[in-house]
């Protein structure tokens, strides 16, 4: 009977344990040629959810949008939301970067706010036409590193643009 109850309490830990990775981390397919090299379509990338701790300059995020694809304050709300993929430029204080001067008025980055780039600017829809965007939208950050397989072709979690 104990060997009995050490197993049954062994599955309900794994269980605990998988619904807790589920929240913390995502799997999501890169959809779209923006992030190209990095990240090309239908590369698979770990995203830590609870991730914003790790927001550094360089870093590539996942940030939510709202119908239109522009990045929004919430995760949740009315209306379709699409999640995107981009690299942080810049964070809050930090120098406006020169490709998005046009966008971003004033030397530095306001509070809140983050910009956002993508690797292949030609390709990209990104802060140099959103300007600054919330940190709130932020989902999550990509562990860089960590090599899923490719995603087979066909519908799946898509993100980017």
């Amino acid at each position: 009977m104990p060997l009995l109850l050490a197993a049954v309490a062994g599955v309900l830990v794994l269980a605990a344990l998988a619904a807790l990775a589920r929240t913390v981390f995502s799997v999501i397919v890169v959809s779209g040629p923006s992030m190209s090299p990095a990240l090309r379509p239908g590369r698979r990338v770990l995203v830590v959810r609870r991730g914003l701790a790790r927001l550094r300059t360089g870093r590539i995020v996942v940030v939510v949008s709202d119908g239109d694809g522009r990045p929004t304050a919430s995760p949740v709300g009315d209306g379709p939301r699409r999640l995107l993929i981009k690299r942080l430029a810049a964070l809050p204080g930090e120098p406006v970067p020169d490709q998005v001067r046009d966008a971003v008025p004033g030397p530095a980055v306001p509070g809140g706010r983050l910009i956002l780039l993508g690797d292949n600017p030609g390709l990209s829809t990104d802060s140099r036409v959103w300007g600054a965007v919330p940190v709130a939208g932020v989902v999550g950050v990509v562990l860089e590193g960590v090599r899923l397989r490719d995603a087979p072709p066909g519908p799946g979690r898509p993100v980017g643009r």
